[in-house]
């Protein structure tokens, strides 16, 4: 009985290590469309008016060139300003956080060719008071 007992739990043990998921591979470029609530101004969203609430979709990319296991980094790109960001994947392997100087991202694996982003800030520009808070949450595709 304890050798069969001892078999089942061998073969359990076998699968769920041979079941065990991958990082994804998000090596390559990225491309979508923001889905952006903006107040104020800032160097991404420009011509807005202090306390000014809008509504705005521009076009962004997203180029990761390097990961290492769960971590990886690139760039993105949107209204032409270039930003390097880094980003991890939490303990799950299909959602993670990224960075980058101007505000802080989630992202949640859609299928190996999409993700789902959302960005957050309290202010795009620091350094103008007119630059207010952004939300952000749009989908990206691998090109």
């Amino acid at each position: 009985m304890n050798k069969i007992v001892m078999a089942i739990l061998l073969g359990l043990g076998f699968s769920a290590s041979a079941m065990a998921q991958q990082v994804p591979n998000v090596i390559g470029t990225w491309v979508g469309e923001t889905n952006d609530a903006v107040i104020g101004a800032g160097k991404h969203y420009p011509n807005g008016k202090p306390n000014e609430i809008r509504f705005m979709k521009e076009s962004i990319a997203y180029k990761f060139d390097k990961q290492s296991d769960s971590v990886f980094s690139g760039t993105v790109t949107i209204e032409k300003n270039i930003v390097p960001i880094v980003g991890s994947f939490s303990s799950d392997l299909a959602s993670g956080a990224m960075a980058d100087k101007d505000g802080t991202y989630t992202f949640k694996v859609l299928n190996p060719n999409k993700l789902a982003v959302c960005f957050m800030t309290t202010t795009s520009d620091p350094s103008n008071k007119t630059a207010g808070p952004v939300a952000d949450c749009h989908d990206i595709s691998r090109k």
